[in-house]
């Protein structure tokens, strides 16, 4: 009977969703980059879609938003890292020469601690062309790091 019972919770320890580490705060920063065209007063850049991992494991997805800006556009979004410890960011843009995706943790001190990058760019001479710009990120974050931005 005791080992029914020892059987059992150990059972429901392995299907509990929260995770097996203290909560760490992530964050996914968008940087969406246009030379200044000499012959409009401002930019605009619009992304088609914009998605990152909340801590649900949940996809959030912001769709089809124009931006007006000078030279660079960036959006940073924070969320809780999710029990299985992957960060997903994706960012697709037009009218950009290059776009870029930064994740990783905020630490106890509040600093960042970058865990993965990637730029994605085009060589566009025509300003006025709509060449679409993608990128991609995916991260599983080892524990060690978890950990280290909780000390």
């Amino acid at each position: 009977m005791a080992s029914l019972v020892t059987l059992a919770v150990a059972g429901c320890n392995q299907n509990d969703p929260t995770p097996d580490f203290p909560t760490t705060r992530a964050y996914y920063s968008f940087r969406v980059f246009r030379p200044t065209d000499p012959r409009q007063p401002r930019n605009e850049v619009g992304f088609d879609t914009l998605t990152y991992r909340a801590e649900d494991g949940s996809t959030r997805i912001l769709t089809n938003r124009t931006v007006f800006f000078t030279n660079e556009y960036d959006t940073t979004i924070y969320a809780n890292v999710p029990a299985d410890r992957v960060l997903d960011g994706y960012l697709s843009a037009r009218k950009a020469q290059n776009v870029t995706i930064e994740m990783g943790l905020i630490d106890k001190s509040g600093a960042k601690q970058k865990q993965d990058y990637r730029l994605v760019g085009i060589n566009n001479q025509d300003p006025a062309a709509l060449v679409p710009v993608r990128v991609r990120v995916r991260k599983e974050v080892p524990l060690e790091d978890i950990n280290g931005a909780n000390k």
